[in-house]
């Protein structure tokens, strides 16, 4: 049996990264920049106030105190989007909005709340400022030239603001792989059509999950399928699937084992090229990797939790590659973490524990989710990492050290 470390960086040395494409900005959103992105302007392009009250010169004010104000002539005012066009005299104020740009010869704005009006024209200033105080300056989060996304960043809502904010309207992003997913088993029945349920059939969560898991990953669902325990139906199907120019990945579930129904794996080896089978991990050791054509294929376990636990290590880092996103963030994010609660592990696979990481007393403590039988698919739900014990650990003990991988 291969380790997970292996089985992964095997798997990702098939995946090749799509094609770009330029979509509008909206469109964007989820998708991986293909290129790096230039700003064409200082951000902010022009010096402009903090605070809604005047523009001043700071030695102007250098000796103002609530109890000594200092009296300045009201020049003109400064609106976000109609500046003050001329330069501030030496004694004089500008009333200045949040973004309104500063004024000529003005180094400092003061909050209204320190200031008063007095008579017409004149306005109090109660507070001292230092040169520079309240203002926002040109350039001072970016720079005309600075590269502000770079290629293999994944576009959210931070990332398409940048966008808009350097006049990219239409940018460079690589399209998502397509992925079909199949599932397997005559006992399973179509949700939608199973109400109420008969007696041994089992409603087709996979299909669902592996679809939801397909599009939180970066990927696009092409289809899902439905085939019987039948080993001329899985051929068949994966003929037509291999013959499919718009599909990347064919993800299946079940019909993996060694039992006399499970007809993934010899269908995969007649049809396309099997180059592995097995690997060291609970949940999920039965796990088939491939290639139909210029398919890649993954033949995860039928159990929910197996199917899922497997997707999340096998499945999405490829589809992240394919993505466009940078290798240093193919993965999830592990942490060091305290064990909340004993755990039974028994040396040989590695085993991914469903666990919910809280900070208890400063401490990250990681407790898992209940029974970790592999179809407890409760045991997925309020999960938010996976505690990784070791191929070659016995038992853990509560206040363990452990590794965490997140899962958000």
């Amino acid at each position: 049996m291969l380790e997970v470390e292996t089985a992964q960086q095997k798997i990702l040395d098939f995946a090749r990264i799509k094609e770009s494409y330029r979509v509008p900005i909206l469109d964007a959103l989820g998708f991986t920049i293909a290129e790096n992105v230039q700003s064409d302007t200082d951000l902010p392009p022009f010096d402009n106030s903090a605070v809604d009250g005047f523009a001043v010169r700071s030695q102007d004010i250098a000796s103002a105190s609530l109890a000594a104000p200092v009296e300045l002539k009201i020049a003109g005012d400064s609106h976000a989007g109609t500046p003050f066009f001329g330069e501030l005299s030496e004694g004089s104020a500008v009333r200045i909005m949040t973004g309104a740009p500063i004024p000529k010869n003005a180094d400092a704005c003061i909050m209204v709340e320190d200031t008063k009006i007095d008579r017409d024209g004149f306005v109090q200033i109660h507070e001292s400022l230092e040169s520079g105080r309240h203002m926002r300056l040109a350039g001072e989060d970016v720079q005309k030239k600075d590269i502000v996304l770079w290629r293999g960043m994944h576009l959210g809502a931070a990332e398409i603001a940048m966008l808009a904010a350097v006049g990219v309207m239409k940018p460079l992003v690589y399209k998502k792989p397509r992925v079909v997913i199949v599932s397997t088993g005559d006992e399973i029945v179509d949700p939608a059509e199973s109400s109420p349920l008969p007696y041994g059939e089992i409603r087709n969560s996979n299909l669902y999950a592996l679809a939801a898991l397909v599009r939180e990953s970066g990927g696009e669902v092409h289809s899902m399928v439905h085939i019987a325990d039948d080993y001329d139906q899985t051929e068949n199907t994966f003929r037509t699937l291999g013959d499919m120019q718009d599909v990347d990945l064919i993800v299946t579930a079940g019909g993996v084992s060694m039992g006399d129904r499970d007809f993934i794996k010899p269908a995969l080896e007649k049809i396309g090229t099997l180059e592995f089978w097995k690997i060291a991990i609970k949940p999920g050791k039965p796990l088939a990797f491939g290639r139909i054509a210029d398919k890649l294929v993954f033949g995860l376990p039928g159990n929910p939790v197996s199917a899922m636990v497997t997707f999340e290590l096998f499945v999405r880092p490829v589809i992240r590659k394919m993505s466009g996103i940078s290798d240093d963030s193919l993965f999830r994010l592990k942490l060091e973490a305290t064990a909340g609660s004993d755990i039974e592990h028994i040396p040989g696979r590695q085993e991914f524990i469903r666990a919910h990481l809280t900070s208890q007393d400063g401490r990250l403590t990681a407790i898992p989710t209940g029974d970790q039988g592999s179809g407890i698919m409760t045991s997925m739900i309020g999960a938010n990492s996976y505690i990784v014990v070791p191929i070659d650990v016995s038992n853990v003990k509560a206040g363990d050290r452990i590794t965490v991988m997140m899962l958000a």
